[in-house]
C-alpha cells in the first residue's frame, strides 16, 4: 500500500477566434475541456512527450506508458532515470582493489499516476514512492508542460495542476498532532514584517503589543522583515501558539508566517497547510490496469471507488476525516 498526493487539476478555457481543429460536434472546447484533456492522454500503449530539466540545464524526456484510459480515468506508469556504475571486481582480489572495471548502466523505477478528468471531478493523483525520491513535483511539472504544449495553443485550454489542501485549521491540527498522536512540538519560527513599512497588516488585538515589538527590533535595523525561532522545552503553550497562527491568517497578503516544527510529523507552515494525501491498495491499480472488475466494488479494490471516496473527503475536510500524518513537500 503506497500514498497518494491528490493535486486539482484547475482548467482555463481562454476564447479563440479561429476553429478549433479536431473539435467533436457534441463536444465544445468551452463546456468539455476535461474531455479534450483525457483524449491527449491516448489509448493504452501510448507515450506522452515528457521532459524534465536536469540540475545541469539539460532537458531529458521522461519514459511513460498509457496503462489504461477510458471512461473518464487514466492510469500512467512514469519512470525515473538512474544512472550508475557497475564495477566488475576480478578473483583474487587483495585488500587494495585493482583493475577495477567500471560499466555505466541505467535504472528506470517507475511510480503511478492516476488522471481522474471525468465531469465535476478533474482530479489527479500522483504515487510518493522511492522511485522519485518520494516527491512528485517533477512528475507534476512534467505532466503540466505535457497537456499546455498539447492544449494551449490549438484549443485555448490551460492546465494548472496544484496539490489539494486538506481544509484542516491550525488549531484542529495541533491538538490532533500532540494529544492523538503524541506528538512535540520542538521548534517554531514566526516570520513578520516591519509594520511601518507594511502598515496595512492585519493584527489580532490582543496580539498588538507584541507585533509592535517585532517591528521596532526591524525598524531599529532599517529592516523590511524578519524571522524568529524558538527551540521549545518539555512543555509548551499551545493555546499561545494558536493565537500566532491568527495573526497569519488574518493577513490576506501574506505578511506573516508561523512554521512550527513536530518531532515525528516535521514541519508545518501555517501558509500552506496540509496536503491531501491518502493511501491506495496495490490491488486497486492491478485491477484497474488488468481490466479486472473486482467482485467486491469499494476504494479497497476499485479505483474509481477510491477516487470518489477520495474526493469527498477533501471536499468534506474537517467533518470528521482523519488528516494525513505527513506534511507538504
Amino acid at each position: 500500500m503506497n500514498d497518494y498526493i491528490i493535486h486539482n487539476i484547475d482548467i482555463t478555457v481562454t476564447p479563440q477566434l479561429f476553429h478549433y481543429e479536431n473539435v467533436e460536434p457534441d463536444k465544445s472546447v468551452e463546456r468539455f475541456p476535461n474531455y479534450y484533456l483525457g483524449r491527449s492522454i491516448g489509448d493504452k500503449g501510448s507515450e506522452l512527450d515528457l521532459k524534465r530539466i536536469r540540475r545541469n540545464g539539460e532537458e531529458e524526456h521522461v519514459p511513460n506508458c498509457v496503462l489504461r484510459n477510458e471512461d473518464g480515468i487514466a492510469l500512467l506508469r512514469i519512470h525515473n532515470k538512474e544512472n550508475f556504475t557497475f564495477y566488475d571486481l576480478p578473483e583474487n582480489t587483495g585488500n587494495e582493489v585493482k583493475d577495477c572495471i567500471g560499466v555505466p548502466q541505467s535504472n528506470y523505477p517507475f511510480g503511478y499516476v492516476v488522471v481522474d478528468y471525468r465531469d465535476g471531478k478533474c482530479q489527479m493523483a500522483i504515487e510518493k514512492t522511492s522511485a522519485w525520491d518520494s516527491k512528485t513535483i517533477t512528475i507534476k511539472n512534467s505532466l503540466e508542460g505535457f497537456f499546455n504544449d498539447k492544449l494551449s495553443k490549438s484549443m485555448g485550454i490551460d492546465i494548472k495542476l496544484k496539490e489539494k489542501p486538506e481544509p484542516t485549521t491550525f488549531d484542529e491540527f495541533v491538538d490532533q498532532r500532540t494529544i492523538d498522536h503524541g506528538d512535540v512540538v520542538e521548534s517554531f519560527t514566526f516570520e513578520y514584517v516591519n509594520l511601518k513599512r507594511k502598515p496595512t497588516a492585519r493584527i489580532p488585538e490582543s496580539l498588538t503589543e507584541q507585533m509592535d515589538y517585532h517591528s521596532k527590533i526591524l525598524e531599529f535595523y532599517n529592516a523590511i522583515s524578519g524571522a524568529t525561532t524558538m527551540k521549545m522545552g518539555s512543555t509548551v503553550d499551545n493555546d499561545k501558539l494558536k493565537q500566532l497562527s491568527t495573526v497569519v491568517t488574518y493577513s490576506t497578503d501574506n505578511a506573516f508566517d508561523l512554521t512550527v516544527k513536530f518531532r515525528d510529523y516535521g514541519d508545518y507552515t501555517v501558509s500552506k497547510g496540509i496536503v491531501a494525501k491518502y493511501p491506495m491498495n496495490d490491488v486497486v491499480v492491478s485491477n484497474f490496469k488488468d481490466f479486472i472488475t473486482p467482485d467486491i466494488v469499494t476504494s479497497d479494490f476499485d479505483l474509481r471507488s477510491w477516487l470518489d471516496e477520495v474526493f469527498e473527503k477533501v471536499k468534506k475536510g474537517k467533518d470528521g476525516e482523519e488528516i494525513p500524518t505527513k506534511p507538504m513537500e
